[in-house]
């Protein structure tokens, strides 16, 4: 999965060491809030300052700037899901503090890639024995994403997400009812015009929609696509044709069995950098990592290689 990795040693009693620990109440609930009674509790056995951080929606950017302005920590713990993630990344701005994941949001891609366990009190238990490892961060017009960066029917679906979000639906509910929500938008979400223009190849294509993720995803059967690697430097375009709802369907078996990238239906390449015109549209919305921002078009896309630094299990350790 990974080039080289560096030991962590979570046990330095230097005077002032310190470690962050953000959680976003929202993404997990109760289960948020146990993991950081969990992680305090054990961090403090290994004899480090625990400093936390509980993020207010609407104030995210702004409580973490402030946490990390003129303090050095010697990793950020992250209960949450993608989009907090990608929200201490972004906050840490080029800053080499390990991010240490406990997953409690709803996909939690990044941390099923990383190999963390995703039960959180398996994922502290895991990275108490953990290394630095160093993942690719994508980009579109500046806009920072770790796993994917959607276009078309994505913005609907993260409006209703949200929704669901706020009744208080764990995650596990909440997830098979995303999946069957998406099928049912895609197939009413009006194509778009695309432009896709990379050093190898410029086509023009109508699509419902437009999966640009940081390293490319394996053919694996299931809901959640993988990647086998995070630090490849190769941006993966998955692009759904303007294809029948009959066609979409078959598309969504596929890709449950595994066989999803030989659909007709589906346009997959890859490229180091990607430009992709919208149509006559001069903006358009887009969700990276769950989050919706619009920008401005053309969307251009770009990695960098081996940016954040995150922890994760140490190699041959059992995960869950």
């Amino acid at each position: 999965m990974f080039a080289t990795a560096v030991p962590f040693q979570p046990h330095t009693s230097a005077p002032g060491v310190r470690v962050l620990v953000v959680a976003n109440r929202a993404s997990g609930s109760a289960a948020a809030l146990a993991a950081v009674d969990l992680l305090r509790q054990r961090l403090s056995e290994q004899g480090r300052r625990v400093d936390e951080l509980a993020l207010v929606a609407g104030r995210v950017e702004e409580m973490l700037r402030a946490a990390l302005s003129g303090v050095t920590y010697q990793a950020i713990y992250v209960a949450g899901g993608d989009g907090t993630v990608l929200a201490v990344v972004e906050a840490l701005a080029g800053r080499s503090v390990p991010i240490a994941i406990i997953p409690c949001g709803t996909m939690n891609w990044t941390a099923r890639d990383l190999g963390i366990p995703l039960d959180p009190e398996a994922a502290i238990d895991a990275l108490r024995d953990a290394e630095v490892r160093h993942i690719d961060l994508g980009r579109v017009n500046g806009k920072p994403f770790l796993c994917a960066c959607m276009v078309g029917f994505g913005s609907l679906l993260a409006r209703w997400r949200e929704r669901e979000r706020a009744r208080g639906n764990s995650p596990w509910v909440l997830w098979p009812k995303l999946v069957w929500r998406g099928l049912s938008l895609i197939q009413r979400y009006r194509h778009l015009r695309l432009r896709l223009r990379t050093a190898e190849r410029h086509e023009r294509l109508r699509a419902r929609a437009l999966v640009v993720t940081a390293n490319l995803i394996d053919d694996r059967p299931g809901p959640v696509p993988r990647r086998p690697r995070l630090d490849a430097g190769q941006l993966g375009l998955y692009a759904v044709r303007d294809a029948s709802g009959v066609e979409l369907m078959r598309l969504g078996m596929r890709l449950m069995l595994g066989t999803w990238q030989q659909d007709d239906a589906l346009l997959a390449t890859s490229a180091s950098h990607a430009e992709i015109g919208v149509g006559r549209r001069r903006a358009v919305s887009v969700m990276c990592d769950g989050e919706r921002v619009r920008l401005r078009t053309p969307l251009r896309f770009t990695l960098e290689r081996a940016t954040v630094a995150v922890l994760v299990p140490r190699a041959g350790r059992p995960t869950v």
